[in-house]
């Protein structure tokens, strides 16, 4: 497999802001939240000769990784007894794919993730590579042509039954391509909580793929962007706020799950510019092993 994929599971505790409970009420608790997200999956559907190592009581476990049935299988054991679970990709999910998914235009690719439970996607670089025709083909299905290759080789493709997200990707009509968030609830009343996921690619993407992968579009500032989204997401009553964005760093250690001792990268300025309302920053795109708390960076920072 060329591609290593990155397993965040995050807990967001979720107060429930704004809500006023009756006097006579119980006090609210917390309700937990478990993110599980990934990045840069590449079309890597069948398995290669990877291992992991899971930590657990009495030492690590070695098992087998790579490919989509493994990472399913990870993906539906980590939700095991959690009712409140989310499944988010940070961008890059097709394209500089294997010949079994790029030969197919990466519908097989498509299809697994439907399999797996996707609930987001960020847009990346690489969902550009065959222009916004096709990407949006693949978000809605049909087997019109847009490239030389031909769609629905194998059978019907009913297209992605998760959401794209795209909040920095500008169209010159106006608007933008995909939405730029979507917003799950969790939990049922007063415990009900709203977590906003808002996706985006790297400002970059335009120098990354073919002019004709981008035409009719604008790739804008990513800081910006969120921090403009912030006052409506409020408003929309998220208690929580993550970002899907398809930029990230490097360590220059070997991975480390507590430190950001070493870590260098175009994420770095967009973070120290992020609205302080954002909970967590989910990154991908440098292909690189990192989990940074960047809260013992910057406290007034996520």
């Amino acid at each position: 497999m060329r591609v290593l994929i990155g397993m965040l599971v995050a807990t967001v505790l979720a107060g429930c802001a704004g809500r006023v409970a009756e006097p006579s009420a119980a006090a609210v608790a917390p309700v937990s939240v478990q993110i599980i997200a990934f990045n840069d999956f590449h079309g890597n559907l069948e398995a290669g000769k990877l291992a992991v190592d899971i930590p657990g009581e009495g030492g690590a476990t070695r098992v087998p990784a790579g490919g989509a049935a493994y990472f399913a299988a990870t993906v539906a054991k980590l939700r095991e007894g959690h009712a409140n679970s989310v499944t988010v990709s940070a961008g890059d999910m097709i394209s500089a794919s294997p010949l079994v998914s790029s030969m197919f235009l990466d519908e097989p690719t498509i299809a697994a993730m439907n399999m797996v439970g996707v609930d987001f996607n960020a847009v990346g670089n690489h969902e550009f590579d065959r222009g916004q025709k096709e990407l949006l083909r693949l978000q809605n299905g049909g087997c019109e042509k847009n490239t030389k290759r031909e769609p629905c080789a194998v059978e019907p493709f009913a297209g992605a039954r998760f959401g794209y997200l795209a909040a920095n990707v500008a169209k010159d009509g106006g608007g933008t391509l995909f939405p730029s968030y979507g917003i799950r609830s969790f939990g049922k009343g007063a415990r009900q909580v709203r977590i906003a996921f808002v996706g985006m690619t790297l400002k970059g993407t335009a120098t990354l793929v073919m002019a004709s992968g981008v035409a009719g579009l604008k790739v804008e500032d990513e800081a910006d962007t969120v921090n403009a989204l912030i006052p409506k997401l409020k408003e929309e009553g998220a208690d929580a706020i993550v970002v899907l964005i398809h930029q990230g760093g490097y360590s220059k250690l070997a991975f480390d799950a507590n430190s950001c001792e070493g870590m260098t990268g175009d994420i770095f300025p967009i973070l120290e510019r992020l609205d302080p309302r954002v909970d967590l920053v989910v990154s991908g795109h440098t292909h690189n092993a990192y989990v940074c708390d960047y809260g013992r960076i910057d406290k007034t920072r996520p």
